[in-house]
């Protein structure tokens, strides 16, 4: 782990890549893409919700309204449902029941519990994205995550969208990115009906902001 070829960078260059086009000689490390309990984490920590206490019992999976009213095998169905968030506990501590999976890490191709896997697969396909832009539990913590932004003591919104983009990408925005976002939260504000002058302190607009930032591809790539 402490070679120069792990430590690299997956950015291409067109020069090396027209030499090695397969990266068979490892000019680069290959983009890898967040398994299925890192992506859920990563959001729980990004939002500010995460629960990094070790150990424990574990939590119960949450019941979908879907799976409640239409899974009709009662078999290994929980007598209660878990708390949507799982109560901000890692997903390591996520109890696994196989007739009730969490659609979520699902669609991150967590490994059925029914058989072995040596090796995950990863997919790259477009259940991931409606389930970033959908799911509960994505949408509760992007307003989590406005909230303690709209909350916090930055100056202005240019440093609250920076302060975001540290959080979700450990890097600040770059110019452009930063002229977008803000326009997005004028923009967005007055699709929502808020006056001018709540635009920029108002969770809903924030809130929708956060969800961009979760669908963004960086935030499920390591680079």
């Amino acid at each position: 782990m402490l070679s120069s070829t792990f430590a690299m960078s997956s950015r291409a260059d067109p020069e090396a890549d027209a030499a090695d086009p397969d990266n068979r000689l490892l000019h680069r490390m290959n983009v890898r893409r967040l398994e299925a309990e890192a992506v859920r984490d990563s959001i729980l920590a990004v939002s500010g919700r995460l629960d990094r206490t070790m150990y424990g019992p574990g939590v119960e999976v949450h019941l979908t309204p879907f799976m409640d009213n239409n899974y009709t095998d009662d078999y290994g169905r929980p007598k209660s449902s878990g708390a949507l968030d799982g109560a901000g506990r890692r997903s390591i501590y996520l109890m696994v029941r196989r007739n009730f999976m969490n659609p979520m890490l699902v669609a991150f191709d967590l490994p059925q519990p029914l058989n072995t896997v040596g090796r995950r697969s990863v997919s790259n396909v477009p259940a991931q994205a409606l389930i970033l832009m959908n799911d509960p539990f994505v949408a509760e913590q992007a307003n989590v995550w406005a909230r303690r932004i709209v909350g916090s003591n930055e100056p202005d919104t240019a440093a609250r969208v920076t302060h975001m983009y540290r959080e979700a990408y450990a890097r600040p925005p770059t110019e452009r990115e930063l002229h977008t976002a803000l326009e997005f939260l004028e923009t967005h504000g007055e699709v929502l009906g808020v006056p001018p002058g709540q635009r920029t302190s108002d969770e809903r607009v924030w809130a929708d902001l956060a969800q961009v930032l979760f669908n963004v591809k960086e935030f499920i790539y390591l680079n």
